[in-house]
């Protein structure tokens, strides 16, 4: 294809800051001194030599592109008697042996991806506002992508990792800087972080008609340090018998990113987080039209009186213990067991119950006076399953029959069985006549017909709760959508390498935890990718077993950088039609002087920041 060689103005080069720039101009002449001169103020900066140097590539500004997009296709060198060569980008770059041997390769088709997938997103753009000084967000975002592309590794091993693949932040980053960027991350400005996710995520999804569905859940992460204040005791769910922290995450069910989380004490228990989200939710801008969905774990009547308080909007799996659940259940028995009541979708009967629910408008302590009440409307859905019921029936009934004869050959029971026969099996003495008359104390054992009726009468049976949901079906399918907030804590823990807390200051603790965060809500954006490109490859060869597969695929996809530019290998065949199916572009040659200026001064300024840090130690260590 014939290109046209650019036809440009008069050009300046002149320094600005620590690089030199072109400039266009124009001149006027004088009629008294019959001379030109420089017009006042229509000197302009239309470009920047890469590299800080008078000669080098030249980076065009897109305002001056746009007055000559031919430029687009050639590449621009001013050389050392001040032209400018042009020469077109479809013919083979000339490479010197200098820059091949200055150049660097890095695996880079994961990180293009996650660059692309994030841009433009809420994630990025509150990022880039709380944290945009010094590039701190391309620091956060590089230890991100490195969690994500190295499953269970520590930030110990970050050094190696960076200068292998392509990053946001591509300088180094030392354990002593990586503890300054967590130390960085303050609770002010994961606040500040939070709440402007949120504003932005409403934004964006102001346009959804649908009823939007937040799944709360938590999880404890264990730690060997005992310097951590929130480091205590407490139900841990690992069940490895350490001192650990709590992690609260709040998950948006249609889109399966993190929207929310905090870090609190181990010892609390899920039931009593809900009071402070709820305090929290005005100050951080939680989307207050938003359904939250819990477990049973958070469920109790104070939990359900405080939603109604703070006129939130909630699903939630309620215990069937609770009196109301039982004492609904036995008026509707009949209905709901009725085959009229099954739905084949959910493979359950379901029923709901439209009642009231009374609740004080406040809570005051050592109050002696009846607080007042107001009631609201709130809808109870029923669903039994037969499948579950039986499965619980045959258990207990199996249990029940092998206690019993355990209990007749006088053997020792199990400690599992013990409360079995405590619950029930009832025992009787009875006196019998023997063969030859003689009179004998013979104990015989039955079973608890009316303890196994008690036990057995939830059996099957599931609750939920809601004040919002009316329709049995929706709020059954949003419930068991929930599991989004559970995929998210398993990536957390398991894939991005947080079952374990290793660090040992508080600082650094909110700061591991929150790239922790943003690691998570990369690798979730990163899964509904991976899944509809599966959909759309159907009849293609391509198969990946895991999302580290596909990471792996994608990092063989390499980028050259040189001092001019970077450049990545030719994508052909599985690759390409992979990264169609992710519906992201094919990754071209990127370089943008305003970010190498910013990443240039940030760099001097990490590089100032460790001098000083290890000065500061090497004064220390001789005192």
């Amino acid at each position: 294809m014939l290109v046209t060689k650019p036809e440009l103005p008069s050009l300046l080069c002149m320094k600005s800051g620590k690089c030199f720039s072109m400039y266009s101009y124009k001149n006027a002449w004088d009629e008294v001194k019959k001379r030109s001169y420089r017009e006042k103020g229509a000197t302009k900066a239309v470009g920047t030599i890469l590299g800080g140097e008078k000669t080098g590539k030249i980076q065009w500004k897109d305002d001056f592109i746009a007055l000559h997009p031919e430029l687009e296709d050639f590449t621009a060198q001013r050389k050392e008697d001040g032209s400018i060569v042009f020469s077109p980008i479809d013919t083979d770059k000339q490479i010197t042996v200098k820059d091949a041997l200055s150049a660097k390769k890095y695996a880079a088709g994961a990180s293009w991806v996650f660059d692309q997938m994030i841009a433009g997103t809420p994630l990025a753009e509150a990022l880039n506002r709380v944290f945009g000084a010094r590039n701190i967000n391309k620091k956060i975002l590089s230890l991100a992508y490195f969690l994500n592309m190295n499953e269970n590794n520590a930030m110990s091993r970050y050094e190696g990792f960076a200068e292998k693949h392509r990053l946001p932040w591509q300088k180094q980053l030392t354990p002593s800087a990586i503890t300054r960027i967590f130390q960085n991350i303050t609770s002010d400005k994961i606040d500040r972080f939070i709440a402007l996710l949120n504003e932005l995520t409403m934004e964006r999804d102001e346009k959804l008609k649908s009823c939007k569905y937040w799944a709360l859940d938590s999880t404890s992460i264990s730690t060997h340090s005992v310097k951590l204040a929130k480091s205590a005791f407490g139900h841990n769910k690992d069940g490895d018998m350490l001192p650990q922290i709590n992690v609260l995450m709040v998950v948006n069910q249609l889109t399966g990113e993190p929207v929310y989380y905090r870090t609190y004490s181990g010892n609390i228990p899920d039931i009593c987080t809900v009071k402070h989200l709820l305090q929290e939710q005005a100050r951080i801008k939680l989307d207050n039209t938003a359904v939250l969905v819990a477990d049973k774990g958070y469920s109790s009547i104070k939990n359900i009186n405080r939603f109604f308080q703070n006129k939130v909007s909630f699903l939630m799996n309620l215990k069937t213990s609770f009196t109301m659940c039982r004492k609904l259940f036995k008026d509707i028995q009949a209905d709901l067991l009725d085959p009229a009541s099954y739905d084949e979708e959910i493979d359950s009967h379901a029923m709901t119950v439209e009642t009231e629910w009374s609740y004080p408008v406040n809570y005051k302590t050592n109050c002696t006076v009846r607080l007042p009440r107001e009631k609201d409307k709130v809808y109870l859905h029923f669903y039994y399953n037969d499948g579950i019921f039986n499965s619980e029936k045959k258990n207990i009934t199996a249990k029940i029959s092998k206690t019993i004869k355990l209990l007749k050959e006088n053997r020792e029971l199990p400690p599992n069985l013990k409360l079995i026969r405590e619950i029930f099996v009832t025992e009787k003495q009875e006196v019998r006549i023997t063969d030859n008359k003689n009179k004998e104390n013979v104990v015989t054992y039955a079973t608890n017909r009316k303890a196994l009726n008690n036990y057995l009468l939830m059996k099957g049976i599931r609750v939920l709760i809601s004040n919002e949901v009316r329709d049995p079906i929706e709020a059954h399918k949003a419930y068991f959508d929930r599991n989004e907030v559970e995929y998210a804590f398993n990536l957390y823990k398991q894939r991005l390498g947080c079952n374990r807390f290793r660090v040992s200051s508080n600082e650094s603790l909110e700061g591991k935890a929150f790239v922790q965060f943003i690691a998570t809500s990369i690798a979730i954006m990163f899964r509904r990718r991976v899944n509809n490109a599966t959909k759309k490859m159907q009849n293609l060869k391509l198969k990946y077993d895991s999302d580290s597969a596909v990471i792996d695929k994608l990092n063989t996809i390499e980028m050259t950088q040189f001092s001019f530019g970077n450049y990545y290998t030719e994508i052909v065949g599985g690759l390409k039609e992979l990264l169609h199916a992710m519906n992201i572009p094919e990754p071209s040659e990127e370089f943008t002087q305003q970010e190498c200026q910013e990443d240039l001064n940030a760099s001097l300024a990490d590089e100032l920041e460790e001098e000083f840090s290890e000065l500061e130690i090497s004064d220390y260590e001789k005192l």
